[in-house]
């Protein structure tokens, strides 16, 4: 697969289920290929898609070296606001990906010796060994050496029992696409992970060390009080510091916004890449949402109704006044689905409604009720149509 070609399948919104694990596999290798995304979200914002499009039919003669020379430029000249042509600009960041290989990817290389199978939860130990993990087994977990990680109980596992020693190490758990799973951390704070998420976490929190953790996608966190060691989630570019409190983070990385809606108790947000100042980091109240714009590093707050923003850790599928376009987002996460509209009138109709057992089959005719449409699906692919008249 040409990790080209599946950046501008993503943009459209065309990925199929393994294409759009190839994505989530390679935007996780590292920071540089997350912000190489968010940049190209953010040009496609304010010039459209097409020439994103138009990019993928140059040829190899193209003088990449002179687009360079002009991406450098632009570097430099930022508060001048240098701006190119559009085609040009374009292709100067395909180039970052594509002639220098950010993320470690051979964009040529096949995606069957890259990943692990699309629908297991997997658990990364911090030698790097991966377990899959059943959410219905009842088990112990070990490390190499014998020591205990932590018990699995169905779909939580707790490492508030483990046996470690006073050593930091970090453990991974990634939950796919139309799964959810509990972590229990070894200080008793507890953390719902959402579908399509991951948190990076230490086995074992060290004393007079802060509590941090990472957070990639959205969770639930019931931290334990502690004021002696405040508790730290670091998304992106974004940390919630807490010393005890209820809170709801969303920081999947396609989209622009990480929102953190705060149910009880108090946190503070700041820049990940700056130290904590209690002077100039934003404090959010109970009962209001922060969303924070990763293209212009800009918080925005409003009071919002917290059971939208928390009703999937119950399992519900929540929705208040949102346009199509961005229900199918959630659609897919929830259901582990992959849907393609081809009704633009639909994208922007906006709908209410709470939904619990229902299957994507009956949720697609709820909607259908309101705004007719038809679609079709096959397996784990959704394709939506007008209605035929």
């Amino acid at each position: 697969m040409n990790i080209a070609d599946i950046i501008a399948k993503k943009i459209k919104g065309d990925l199929t289920d393994r294409e759009r694990a190839f994505f989530d596999h390679w935007i996780d290798q590292s920071e540089e290929n997350r912000s190489l995304y968010i940049r190209l979200q953010q040009v496609v914002e304010e010039q459209g898609e097409e020439e994103l499009f138009r990019i993928f039919e140059l040829k190899e003669e193209v003088a990449w070296d002179q687009v360079l020379k002009l991406l450098e430029t632009r570097k430099r000249q930022v508060r001048k606001r240098v701006l190119f042509t559009p085609l040009l600009k374009y292709a100067a960041i395909l180039i970052v990906a594509l002639g220098l290989g950010i993320g470690i990817w051979n964009h040529n290389q096949p995606i069957t010796e890259q990943l692990p199978q699309e629908d297991t939860i997997t658990l990364q130990l911090d030698n790097g060994e991966v377990k899959v993990i059943s959410t219905d087994a009842l088990q112990t977990l070990v490390n190499s050496k014998g020591g205990i990680l932590g018990k699995q109980n169905g779909g939580q596992l707790d490492y508030s029992v483990s046996s470690e020693t006073e050593e930091l190490a970090y453990n991974t758990l990634k939950v796919p696409y139309g799964k959810r799973f509990t972590i229990v951390l070894s200080d008793s704070t507890k953390v719902y992970l959402n579908a399509g998420s991951s948190l990076k976490y230490p086995v074992k929190f060290l004393d007079g060390q802060n509590r941090q953790v990472f957070l990639t996608g959205e969770g639930f966190f019931d931290v334990r009080k502690d004021k002696k060691h405040p508790f730290i989630v670091t998304s992106e570019d974004m940390d919630v510091r807490v010393l005890g409190t209820k809170f709801n983070i969303s920081a999947y990385p396609e989209d622009r916004n990480i929102h953190t809606v705060l149910v009880e108790g108090s946190v503070s947000l700041y820049n990940s890449t700056e130290d904590y100042d209690e002077k100039t980091a934003s404090l959010l109240e109970p009962g209001y949402k922060a969303g924070w714009d990763k293209f212009y590093k800009k918080l925005a707050f409003e009071k919002v109704d917290t059971d939208i923003y928390t009703g999937w850790v119950e399992g519900k599928l929540v929705i208040k006044e949102m346009p199509f376009k961005n229900i199918v987002k959630k659609l897919e996460r929830h259901y582990n689905v992959s849907i393609k509209s081809n009704y633009p009138k639909l994208d922007n109709q906006i709908f209410t409604a709470t939904f619990d057992i229902e299957t994507i089959r009956e949720v697609l005719k709820t909607f259908t009720e309101e705004t007719p449409f038809d679609f079709q699906i096959d397996g784990d692919n959704i394709i939506i149509n007008s209605t035929k008249n």
